[in-house]
């Protein structure tokens, strides 16, 4: 039994409602899941009922496809005026996106047993062949085939962001806890079942939520990133970013330069999305550089102007040549080549849409898009533009 496997926490397998701060009150009345469920015929455009606007989230690639949850959080929480919980009055099927790369075709599958209180927000193309998949104010689960579904156990419910582990693990952010635990990050094994829960120290004044988290296999250790939530009333949320062992021993800890995403590549080449002041950067850090986690590597200018209030590098994903795609939320994509060229593209978006993932298609970007508003009608999961010469 290696570190991580002793690291679980003895309550692992206990009921619990996690969820993230904002929305702790809201789990008391989460659904249980079945625990393993069937597929029915996939629809075309997902929705279920007038009022919901279900729209693509996270997404990963594998073998020219690329999966994406399918959530309404964000049109539920505009039409309740800016309350998180919106998106457990609206019960409704559970939908992973298939976007097929080459011909641009988009179907879903469909998780049938009745009606759930919260869509997916994360997926993880596993290299096993299986997509797994959260759900926040439901339990995370496994989509291996048609017809082969299943629900995690009751400690998946909360969350959040998926990583590749070591030697086939699922690292997972959970953002809040629903009693006085902090943000973890929990490992899964490849049966989804929990094996260890890392918990996270919160500084003085503030409960740390975790948000993204990538594993650095030359260094052999984790990195998350945090929402630092205050506990005063009004207080002003803060960042950090820590590197913790394979045991969860907090090894580093910082909070400028902001570090918005990080991944990282098959041969363990670094890369962080880094946000100081208004300058969006992207540090590259090779593996021969892995001596410090900090301040090694190639720094190239994304934004001399980024606006940190209105903006967020939501994914950074790493293409077969090297080249790193930076997706924002506001629809534009950094193409970095691994000899630090830089080209940019604005993907065409509509007042309130979100990007998630972007990936390259040839010379073409595709990226997942989140239709907030309620009309028109969310024609587009994933949408694409050719790189500028």
């Amino acid at each position: 039994m290696d570190q991580l496997t002793r690291a679980a926490s003895p309550d692992t397998n206990a009921v619990a409602r996690w969820a993230a701060a904002f929305v702790v009150s809201a789990l008391a009345g989460c659904a249980t899941a079945p625990s393993t469920i069937a597929t029915r015929a996939a629809v075309e455009i997902p929705r279920a009922d007038a009022t919901e606007v279900p729209c693509a989230w996270f997404g990963d690639e594998r073998d020219g496809v690329l999966w994406f949850g399918v959530s309404g959080f964000w049109s539920a929480q505009r039409q309740a005026g800016g309350d998180p919980r919106a998106d457990l009055a609206i019960s409704s099927p559970r939908w992973l996106g298939r976007y097929e790369l080459e011909s641009g075709s988009t179907h879903f599958e469909t998780q049938p047993g009745g009606p759930v209180p919260s869509g997916v927000w994360d997926v993880l193309a596993h290299p096993n062949g299986r997509v797994y998949f959260t759900s926040y104010f439901d339990r995370a689960g496994i989509f291996e085939a048609p017809g082969r579904w299943q629900a995690l156990g009751p400690g998946t419910v909360g969350l959040n962001e998926l990583a590749l582990g070591p030697s086939g693990r699922i690292l997972a952010t959970r953002y809040g806890a629903s009693d006085t635990k902090p943000g973890s990050v929990v490992v899964l094994g490849e049966d989804g079942r929990i094996q260890a829960e890392l918990p996270l120290e919160d500084p003085p004044g503030f409960r740390a939520a975790a948000k993204s988290v990538a594993w650095d296999p030359v260094r052999g250790e984790i990195w998350v990133n945090t929402d630092l939530l205050p506990e005063a009333a009004g207080g002003r949320i803060a960042h950090d970013t820590r590197i913790l062992g394979p045991g969860g021993e907090e090894r580093l800890r910082w909070q400028l330069p902001e570090i918005q995403f990080m991944v990282f590549g098959a041969d363990g080449t670094g890369y962080f999305a880094e946000r100081d002041g208004e300058r969006l950067r992207l540090r590259i850090r090779p593996p021969e550089a892995a001596g410090s986690p900090l301040g090694t590597g190639r720094w190239i200018e994304l934004d001399a102007a980024f606006p940190a209030d209105l903006d967020f590098v939501q994914e950074i994903r790493v293409a077969d040549d090297g080249r790193a795609i930076v997706t924002r939320w506001s629809g534009r994509v950094h193409i970095v080549s691994r000899e630090g060229s830089v080209r940019d593209i604005e993907l065409p978006r509509s007042d309130g849409d979100l990007f998630y993932t972007g990936t390259l298609v040839g010379e073409r970007v595709c990226a997942t898009v989140c239709r907030t508003r309620p009309e028109p009608a969310p024609e587009a999961w994933v949408r694409c533009a050719e790189l500028p010469d």
